[in-house]
């Protein structure tokens, strides 16, 4: 071979090895992006809080979103990591093995102060919810990590809307 074609063929092999790599980059950052903030960095846990002191929602925006603006009927995509208001994490999305949770707003398959308190995120944004026990599971407790009448506080990130 002669020394252009050595040259020719080293600058494939650079190109090639380049491109792999920004390829591979790109769906790394996808990925990060498709995951979103919320599970690499969870929010402290609230303290000072009792079952009783919870008597309304309190929605507190953590993180503004960019994206668009989730509304009723919308089906939304989040990731969400639920405490009690003593701080012990009862779920989450964010667990190894876990994926977003997807659901209707508004339809009635989660509890009402997710259908309330989500109405109005914009795509990217992270909020709190604090929602007291009338607007969670009552007394009737899905779980023995929740016990009846509590004021549940979840963390949830607006991952995607669809229509």
């Amino acid at each position: 071979m002669n020394r252009t074609a050595l040259l020719v063929a080293a600058i494939v092999v650079i190109l090639v090895a380049l491109g792999a790599w920004l390829f591979l980059r790109q769906r790394e950052t996808a990925s990060a992006a498709a995951s979103g903030t919320l599970c690499a960095h969870p929010p402290a846990p609230l303290t000072g809080l009792t079952n009783a002191s919870v008597t309304a929602l309190k929605i507190e925006d953590l993180k503004e979103g960019s994206g668009p603006q989730a509304i009723t009927s919308d089906t939304v995509r989040v990731n969400y990591i639920g405490r009690t208001v003593d701080g012990k994490e009862f779920d989450s999305s964010c667990k190894e093995g876990r994926e977003p949770f997807e659901f209707q707003l508004g339809a009635g398959q989660v509890i009402p102060g997710w259908d309330s308190g989500i109405v109005g995120m914009r795509v990217g944004g992270i909020r709190r919810l604090i929602i007291p026990a009338r607007l969670a599971y009552g007394d009737r407790s899905p779980s023995p990590d929740i016990p009846p009448n509590s004021a549940l506080i979840f963390d949830v990130e607006l991952l995607q809307i669809r229509q």
